[in-house]
C-alpha cells in the first residue's frame, strides 16, 4: 500500500535571495551519521551516486563509525501508540533532499533518482499536490529508505534556478521548532504555506544548503540516535534559554543539546572557520535564475494536508516492521 501525503512539501515559493546573507562557511551546518565499525564505506558507496555533484568528498554529511552505535529509533510516545498504522506514517525526523538540474547528464536528477529503484533502497510514502490545485500541475516528491536509523532520502528536479542540498525534519511541534531554529542560525524562515517553513543556511551560484521543517498530521517523526545536525555557533549562552533539557559538554567548544522535538544537535561554539576547499558543483559561477522551483506560482495556501492511501501503491503493508523500536 502506497502512503501519499497531499501538501506542498519541497515545493517551495520563490526566494528573494536578499533574504538571505551569505554564510561565510558553507559548513556551517552538516549531518552527522554515525555507523557501527565497519560499515562506513558500505554507506558513502550507497549515497555516493546521490552526492556526487553536491558533496563527493562527504564534507555536508559526514559518516563515521563507532562501536557502540544503537541504531534504532526512539520509542514512541503514548498518544502516538493510539493512532492506527493505516493512516499514519511513522519515520526518521531527519531527511535529506536533493533539489537537482533534470537534465545535467548522469548528474541530473532523473539519472540520479534510478539508483533508488534497487536494493537496499525501499520506497517509503510520497508527498504531491492534490488534484484541484490551480494551475493543475503535476508535482511530488518520494521519500526512500534503507537501514533503521539512517535517513529519508528524496531526490526532486529544478529546472533553473539553485540546487539545493536541503536537511529536512518532519516536525512535531512546529511553532516551537520553528522558532526555536530561527534562534539557532540567527535567519528568517521562508515559507508561506502553514506548518512549512526553509531558512537558506548557505547560498552561491547555483547552489544553496537549506534546513527545513514540515508538519503534517498524518506523519510521526521518530528521533533517530544515529541521526544528528552539527552546527556551528558562536556562543552557547544564546540558546541555553530556549532549551528543555540541560546541554551535555561533550569536549572544547562542543555541546549535545535536544530541539523542542528532542531530536539531537551538536553545536559547535566558535567564530568563523577557515577557508575550506570547496568541491564539486560548489565550485560553479554559473549566472542562474533564482527561482527555487517551476510550480512557485502555485497558491500554496490551498493545498490540503490529507492522507490518501492508495490501492495501487507498491509500498509493502508492513513496511513499519523494518524499523527497530524500543
Amino acid at each position: 500500500m502506497e502512503d501519499v501525503v497531499f501538501n506542498d512539501e519541497g515545493f517551495d515559493e520563490g526566494i528573494e535571495e536578499s533574504n538571505f546573507p551569505v554564510a561565510p562557511d558553507p559548513y556551517d551546518c552538516t549531518l552527522q551519521i554515525t555507523v557501527p565499525w565497519g560499515e562506513a564505506n558500505g554507506i558513502k558507496r550507497l549515497y555516493s551516486p546521490m552526492l556526487e555533484g553536491l558533496d563527493p568528498t562527504f564534507q555536508f554529511i559526514s559518516i563515521s563509525e563507532r562501536g557502540d552505535v544503537d541504531s534504532t529509533l526512539l520509542s514512541y510516545r503514548d498518544e502516538d501508540k493510539q493512532k492506527h498504522d493505516d493512516a499514519f506514517v511513522r519515520c526518521q525526523a531527519i531527511s535529506i533532499v536533493l533539489f537537482l538540474y533534470e537534465t545535467f547528464g548522469r548528474l541530473s536528477a532523473i539519472d540520479v533518482q534510478k539508483h533508488l529503484h534497487f536494493a537496499p533502497w525501499n520506497f517509503h510514502h510520497r508527498v504531491e499536490l492534490p488534484k484541484d490545485v490551480k494551475p493543475r500541475i503535476t508535482a511530488h516528491q518520494d521519500f526512500y529508505q534503507t537501514f533503521p536509523g539512517l535517513p529519508l532520502w528524496s531526490i526532486c528536479p529544478v529546472h533553473y534556478g539553485n540546487e539545493h542540498l536541503r536537511f529536512h525534519i518532519f516536525a512535531r511541534n512546529f511553532i516551537e521548532m520553528r522558532s526555536f531554529y530561527e534562534i539557532l542560525t540567527g535567519k528568517k524562515p521562508s515559507g508561506g504555506s502553514a506548518g512549512f517553513c526553509f531558512f537558506t543556511l548557505y547560498s552561491q551560484s547555483g547552489f544553496d544548503v537549506q534546513l527545513s521543517l514540515k508538519h503534517l498530521p498524518q506523519i510521526i517523526p521518530i528521533p533517530s540516535r544515529s541521526i544528528r545536525l552539527k552546527m556551528k555557533i558562536k556562543d552557547i549562552n544564546v540558546i541555553l534559554p530556549h532549551l528543555t533539557d540541560s546541554p551535555v559538554h561533550r569536549e572544547e567548544a562542543l555541546w549535545t543539546v535536544k530541539d523542542p522535538d528532542g531530536n539531537e544537535l551538536i553545536l559547535e561554539e566558535s567564530e568563523s572557520s577557515p577557508h575550506r576547499r570547496k568541491t564539486g558543483r560548489l565550485l560553479s559561477n554559473t549566472s542562474l535564475e533564482t527561482s527555487d522551483y517551476e510550480t512557485a506560482s502555485i497558491d500554496t495556501e490551498s493545498l490540503a494536508g490529507s492522507m490518501n492511501l492508495s490501492p495501487q501503491g507498491t509500498l509493502n503493508s508492513s513496511f513499519h516492521d523494518r524499523f527497530t523500536l524500543l
